[in-house]
């Protein structure tokens, strides 16, 4: 897929009806905030912020509907209650969210789980050691420098493998969210729901997992500028707790909203939809016209 032109597409796209998205995500970014508000400890405060979060699970279909409405020709339709959609239609949205949600999780614990596995059965010896050296530095058997040279020289070793598994968790994360990437476009456009969605999308995505990162990452300069601006801003107002972090990610927010994230939307709508068009439409066409003739 040539990703250029997928951004092109969007950016023309946004041309129809600017204004009205721009304010769509930008209710979505503002309401999007409430349940970090209700991060913090406590039995009742974590019992809230647990069905706050569930509440919330559908709230990002507002994306989805106002992006979609805009690639599909239908930009004029766009208005403020699409931004609520989430919680309008949350009966029958929440079956699949839920389940793409497991599944994510149901796959990360078990990935987590193998290369722990393997990270104790390469360095279980090593790990081992150190523990029985511990206890003899304890009980005076040896000294803390024999010790420390111990570790040191395992360290490296230690250390560089436990970043290789770091990175290919988080390589592993980026993979199974590609793959699940389309379930909520199918869930919109064709009412495709929980298993028989994410089976789809697994096999519209199977062959288009590079070419999706590849447009996610088109827009990481813009990311980590975001990041930095509101890691800062968090740094700078970390005297007033949560009003300080509410204040980083809103500014975060309107910056992403005024630079990049339309364009990104637009263009994981555009995607979708060509992915769409091949494996659905096209065909769809061709069966009408052969029925024709």
């Amino acid at each position: 897929m040539n990703i250029s032109s997928i951004k092109n597409r969007a950016s023309e796209v946004l041309m129809t009806n600017k204004p009205q998205y721009i304010r769509n995500l930008t209710i979505l970014m503002l309401v999007g905030l409430i349940p970090s508000l209700f991060n913090g400890s406590g039995t009742f405060v974590r019992f809230i912020s647990l069905a706050v979060t569930i509440l919330f699970l559908t709230f990002q279909h507002g994306y989805i509907v106002s992006s979609l409405k805009m690639v599909r020709n239908n930009a004029q339709s766009l208005n403020d209650d699409d931004s609520f959609v989430g919680f309008r239609r949350f009966s029958e949205l929440f079956p699949t969210y839920l389940l793409i949600s497991i599944t994510i999780w149901a796959i990360m614990i078990a990935l987590v789980f193998i290369f722990t596995m393997i990270f104790t059965i390469v360095f279980g010896s090593a790990l081992t050691n150190i523990g029985r050296m511990i206890s003899s530095v304890a009980v005076g058997g040896l000294t803390g420098y024999d010790l420390l040279a111990y570790i040191l020289s395992n360290a490296p070793y230690i250390i560089f493998s436990f970043l290789i598994i770091f990175i290919l968790l988080i390589v592993a994360a980026i993979v199974v969210s590609a793959f699940l990437f389309a379930v909520p476009y199918l869930l919109e456009q064709y009412k495709m729901t929980t298993t028989v969605a994410i089976k789809e999308s697994f096999q519209l995505m199977k062959n288009h997992i590079w070419d999706f990162i590849k447009l996610q990452l088109s827009f990481i300069g813009w990311i980590i500028m975001v990041v930095v601006i509101q890691s800062l801003l968090t740094e700078l107002l970390s005297f007033i707790p949560i009003i300080g972090s509410l204040i980083a990610a809103i500014a975060g927010g309107f910056i992403g909203i005024y630079t990049y994230l339309p364009q990104l939307y637009l263009s994981q709508a555009v995607f979708f939809e060509e992915l769409a068009y091949h494996r659905y439409e096209k065909i769809n066409q061709t069966y009408g016209e052969n029925t024709h003739v």
